[in-house]
């Protein structure tokens, strides 16, 4: 069974993950149940709501190529947990081919969504990790490393711009980022970001909860512990 963090103990107001495996690694009765759920219900979009001190929904897609026998091709799931419902009539994955979307959502208990998940046990997974967070700027340390970007100026011409937002990635890991934005309208008051993460992995039923705590260890040391500020020119 997944072990996935409640997300009222955590920093973040929403979760996406999005994960990849090759059909060539999947059974044949793996197969014949993301075929028989892909093409004869025309199903792979699940929803529910998790009780705690906040209602957070999840949601689950499933989708990919490959189910009837090929031997090319990818079985591909989504997770996303927030706190705002999710849209009736489109997905996160709107778009994107892998998936179905847009979709209506059918309802389902949370043993459900976590149960679809079950095909990747022990795959070799490609995955994609997301989390988004807003702080106020009153609970940022004065010297950390975001708050010490805050206003920096430069000069083009006759105008003047500061800096309301930047990306860094993670030396060693360059698909590994994280981000912050003053959010409009919040007077500078209030800061937005994401922070992700993409790697491969057997998978088991921690991957996702492991990468959740090294995701939420690197917001607090960018964005709210104080830090020792070094800026470099060079890569």
């Amino acid at each position: 069974m997944l072990v996935i963090p409640n997300l009222s103990e955590l920093p973040f107001h929403r979760v996406e993950v999005v994960l990849s495996v090759t059909v060539d690694q999947l059974d044949d009765a793996d197969r014949a149940g993301l075929s028989y759920m892909w093409d004869e219900l025309k199903e792979g979009a699940y929803r529910t709501e998790l009780s705690g001190p906040r209602t957070t929904y999840a949601t689950c897609e499933i989708g990919g190529t490959g189910f009837d026998g090929e031997t090319t091709g990818t079985a591909n799931a989504a997770l996303s947990l927030s706190f705002d419902p999710p849209d009736p009539f489109s997905s996160p994955t709107s778009g994107d081919g892998r998936f179905m979307g847009p979709h209506k959502w059918k309802k389902c208990d949370p043993q459900d969504i976590w149960s679809n998940l079950d095909f990747l046990l022990s795959r070799t997974v490609d995955l994609f990790l997301k989390v988004s967070y807003t702080i106020s700027r009153d609970e940022l340390a004065l010297d950390s490393l975001v708050a010490s970007m805050i206003g920096l100026r430069t000069k083009a011409g006759e105008e003047q711009f500061l800096l309301s937002g930047a990306q860094f990635a993670i030396r060693g890991f360059p698909d590994d980022t994280i981000s912050w934005y003053l959010i409009p309208g919040s007077n500078g008051q209030n800061i937005g970001g994401d922070v992700s993460r993409s790697w491969v992995e057997q998978f088991h039923p921690e991957s996702i909860s492991d990468a959740i705590q090294v995701l939420e260890d690197r917001f607090h040391r960018v964005v709210r512990a104080q830090s020792s500020v070094k800026i470099h020119a060079n890569s």
